[in-house]
This record gives C-alpha cells, structure tokens and sequence, in this order.
C-alpha cells in the first residue's frame, strides 16, 4: 500500500505540474501570436483555428486536473489507511511485548510510562508519514519532474533546481540537529509526567482524602512546567529554521528568475517556457519551506521510536519452546525453592520445600516481611526460583508454559483488583465463553446474596473503577466468584481478609471454608490472620523466609513457639492445656 501511495502521489504531482507547461504554450502559441495559424489567410479562418486550439488547450487542462485530482484523492485514501493500519500495528506490537515482559519490569516503572510511550510513538509516526506523503514525497517528485523537462532545453537549468534544493535540505537538516536533542528530553519528561499522572488519578480517593490535591497540583506542574519551557525551546528552533528556510527560498526563486531571464536574452528559452519554469520553482520550493516541519515530525518521531526501540529490547518472560502439557493440576510440590530480589540483600525464601495435592488445603502464616506474598508471585510464575525447583504434576517449572497452566488456577488477593463497569464484566473478565447462570451460581457459592439483592440493574450494576460502589467485604465475595467461575484447580487465597474489618472476617472465611470443605481444588492460602486458616490440613510458619514450623493448628499451639504466640497475640485468650481454644 505504501508503494501504491507513492505511484499515487507520483501521478497526483507530475500531472500537476503538466498545468504549468499547457500555461507556457498558451503563452507561446495564443498571446504572443494570436494569429499563429492563420497569418496569410483570412482573419475569420484564424479566429476559428485560434478559438479551436483554445478549446482543446482548456480540455488538455481539464483533463490534466482530473487526473490529478483524482489521483490525489486515492492518494488520500491509501495514505490514511497506510497511516491508521501502521499506527494500529505499532501501538498493538508494543502492547504485546509489554504484556509480555517479566513482572519484575512492572515493578520498576510506572505502568502510565509505558501506555505514555505507546501513544506517543503511535501519533508521532503517523505525523512524519503523513508530513512524507503531502509535503517531502510531492517535492521529491516535483525535482525529478523537472529535471527531466528541463535537461533537454539546457544540461545547466536543473542544476539551479538541484543545487537549490540540495543547499536548502542540507541547511535543514543541520539546524534540525538541535531539535532532536531537546525532542528527546520533552518525550522522557512527558512519559514521567504520564506516569505520575497515572498514580495520581489511581490514588485519588486518598489524595482526596488527606486534603492532598493542590500538593499533586503543584507537583505534577513542576513536570509540565518543566515540558513547556524545552516546548518553547523547541518552537525558538523552528522559528529558526523556518526564517532562514523562507530567505534561502526567496533568494533561490530570484536566482532562478535571473538564470531564466538570461537563458531568454541567449534565445535558449521562449516566453511559455519561461512561465512554465517560473511556476515548477513555486511548485517545488514553495512546499520546501514545510521541509522544516517534515525535518521536525521526523526528529519527533525518532525520538518516540527510540523509546519504542528501548522497549523492544527488553526481553520477553521465558518461554519454553517445546511446553510440556498439563491438563489436569493434580500436585504443586517446592523442593528448596530459593528467591531473591535484585535490591534484596538476603533471600525472600530460602530452602522452602512442601507437597499439596488435590484436594487438600495447607497455609503459610508468618509476621510481615517473611516471604508469603513472593511465595504465590512464585507460584503462579511471576517470579522464577534461583535455585530449586517447583513442579507440576511432577513436571519442573521452566518446562512449563505458565499461560496455559495460569487457566487452571483461580487467585484471590487483599486488593481485589476489580474493573470498572458491571458485576457480569467483571466476572467474564477470566471467563468470556461464561452463562448468566455460572456467573449466578459462583456468586452464591461466594454468598454475594446481598450483594445481589440490592443491585439495581442485577449483573449489569455498574461497580466504579475498582469496585469503588462496593463495601470491601462485597469486593472480596466478588474477587472469590471471579476466582471460582474459572473452575479451577489450583486456588490461592493471599491475605484474602486482611483488609477487612473482624466481622466481614468472619464471613468471608466462612464463605472460604465452605469452598474448601468440598475438596474439589487444591488449595493454598496465605494468611496474616490466623482465625482464616484455622481448618487448614497443614500450615507452614515463615520467618524470614525460612519454614520454622509445620503442622495443624492444634499441634501449632501445643508446640508453644511462633504460630503461638502469634495465636496469643491475635486472639489475646487460650484456656489450660487440654481445653480447646476460645476465639
């Protein structure tokens, strides 16, 4: 499409520039000899070989501009597809690769930064190619067109073109130097700004909340403030440029009618050609003071794509080529699993090892900062042991493609981490191929009666962007519903209660007892609070990354050590030794 765009505008451009030729020969043949054809014979037979040869010099132009204008509209067509199609592709390429990056490249940016680089290579790019199309490819045409039309009156005339162009290009583009620079630092600051933007409007209700709103005004404008003053830097640039381009120009179409006039005083040229020549260099030179925009969306553009380029070297999460497939999750075993953050100075977990088969449900418990939460990132593959091994099935983790096994698992964590839009969206976010009467039924199994029964629209409720609607027990049923629509194997609860206040506790870990009850999952959970895990087959005590105790509840407390005190400390009351423990 693009080599069709450029055969396009190739046309659209030389028969533009036929107009100019058919003016020069009107010129020629019609005004300075009106009677041309006709001088020896009568005046009547001239004036109708005059008119007839006027006639058919306004249908060579009519129909020169048809084409033209023809050719310019397809011309148009084709460019606007070539544009949305190539900006579509760019934007979708890079949110591919995005996605597709190790969680640990999340970590360490803001996710507004990546969406700002996205966009901005996108409108870049379609910029420059549009500015190619209507501004650079047309002139490019224009020099060839009249080099070949002119090489046969005189081998010097397209040199005043060629010469002229080729200073004027050369002058733009080393004044454009600077721009590239200064468009470089704008688009690293206009992704910082993005990405502050982002967490700002995602944390609103706590900027709010604090009376924190002119404190992000004023910071978030230092970010623009900072944008506009290398703006007007660069808009300082292009006046620049733009002033010297315009006087080059000037004094190239001068020089040229110069060189004309005295090609006409050594007869080489004829007053047509001569009209003719003096429009190709309003033609050519006129669009070439828009070279300085062109030059200026290309730096633009350069600058987007280099950022694009910097994201494409990132590498992918790995994958391996040929998976091993996992059907059905039957067993999830860690065999001295080792993990460590690059900022870590020590290891997140250190030797852990535990079996878990279906069925059963075991727990990890500890105080804060013992590994728990990288055990489920470890888990579910966003995080890859150092050393170790976790298996599937009895299939190792770096032989598995983790996209597929992620299906067969369902997770439930302390933020929710709904949608905006309705119940029914937010629950076909994980199952699209879902009825109304699944999405019904999971909502129940997660007790969401209540829910249900005050929802005005039913599933279609709209909830607010990240359940803002909903009480925090409400978003919790939620989650678990979306959690049991995928039918998984696998369930993970991590700290599923402890943002909730004692009572809401309570119920949820109800609705969380009664799901595993029906040994249908294996299930792991990862608690702070001990009252959610007290059912639990086994549970392994952390601290600092290391399993020090394992056992049930009952033989937990009876040991007297961590787990207990963490018992005491919750609970705050457990009768003799023998008698069961009041909660």
């Amino acid at each position: 499409m693009i080599f069709l765009a450029i055969i396009l505008a190739a046309v659209n451009q030389s028969f533009s520039l036929l107009n100019p030729i058919m003016a020069g020969r009107i010129l020629q043949q019609l005004v300075t000899h009106p009677h041309f054809y006709d001088l020896a014979h009568k005046i009547h037979r001239g004036e109708t070989a005059y008119y007839h040869l006027a006639l058919r010099f306004i249908a060579y132009i009519m129909g020169i501009a048809m084409v033209s204008r023809i050719a310019k509209n397809f011309q148009d067509y084709v460019v606007n597809v070539v544009i949305q199609k190539y900006g579509a592709q760019l934007y979708t390429d890079g949110l591919r690769h995005a996605l597709r990056l190790p969680y640990q490249d999340f970590e360490d940016q803001s996710s507004g930064q990546t969406l700002s680089v996205l966009q901005k290579v996108r409108a870049d790019c379609e910029k420059f190619i549009n500015a190619f199309f209507n501004v650079l490819l047309p002139t490019i045409v224009g020099i060839v067109f009249v080099i070949v039309y002119t090489a046969p009156i005189n081998p010097y005339l397209p040199l005043v073109y060629l010469g002229g162009a080729a200073v004027l290009g050369f002058l733009t583009s080393v004044l454009s130097k600077r721009i590239k620079s200064v468009q470089k630092n704008i688009v690293r600051e206009t992704n910082q700004l993005a990405g502050s933007t982002t967490e700002s409007l995602r944390n609103i209700e706590l900027v709010k909340s604090l009376g924190l709103t002119n404190q992000e005004i004023r910071r978030l404008n230092t970010t623009t403030i900072k944008i506009l003053k290398l703006e007007l830097k660069k808009v300082r640039s292009i006046r620049t440029i733009s002033f010297i381009q315009g006087t080059f120009v000037n004094f190239l179409q001068q020089v040229i009618v110069m060189c004309l006039l005295f090609y006409i005083f050594r007869g080489i040229i004829n007053p047509g050609q001569y009209l003719s020549l003096t429009f190709f260099s309003f033609f050519i030179f006129g669009p070439m003071q828009e070279i300085g925009n062109v030059i200026l969306s290309y730096r633009e553009a350069e600058a987007s794509l280099n950022n694009m380029e910097e994201l494409f070297k990132k590498p992918i999460a790995f994958t391996p080529d040929n998976p091993e497939a996992i059907h059905s999750i039957e067993e999830v075993k860690f065999t001295n699993v080792v993990f460590q953050h690059n900022s870590a100075s020590r290891p997140a977990l250190d030797g852990i090892s535990f079996d878990v088969k279906l069925g059963e449900t075991v727990a990890f418990v500890g105080p804060s900062g013992s590994g728990k939460t990288t055990l489920v990132k470890l888990l579910v593959g966003l995080y890859h042991p150092i050393t170790g091994n976790i298996f599937y099935n009895g299939h190792e983790e770096a032989n598995i493609d983790y996209e597929e096994l992620r299906r067969q698992m369902g997770l439930v964590t302390q933020d929710p981490q709904l949608f905006s839009g309705t119940i029914r969206e937010n629950l076909l976010f994980v199952n699209p191929g879902a009825t109304d009467e699944d999405i019904i039924s999971v909502l129940q199994k997660a007790s969401c009666q209540t829910l249900l029964s005050r929802a005005d629209n039913g599933l279609d409720t709209i909830i607010g962007e990240g359940g803002l609607k909903l009480s925090g027990g409400e978003r919790q049923r939620v989650s678990i519903a979306r959690a049991l629509l995928r039918q998984p194997r696998l369930m993970i609860f991590d700290e599923a209660t402890s943002a909730l206040d004692s009572l809401t506790e309570d119920e949820i870990s109800t609705t969380i007892r009664s799901i595993t009850s029906q040994r249908q999952h294996i299930t792991i959970m990862i608690a702070h609070r001990l009252s959610t895990i007290m059912h639990a087959d086994r549970i392994y005590v952390l601290e600092k990354g290391h399993v020090i105790e394992t056992g049930n509840h009952q033989s937990l407390l009876d040991e007297k050590g961590l787990y207990y005190a963490m018992w005491r400390q919750q609970i705050g009351e457990r009768k003799e030794p023998g008698t069961k423990v009041r909660h």
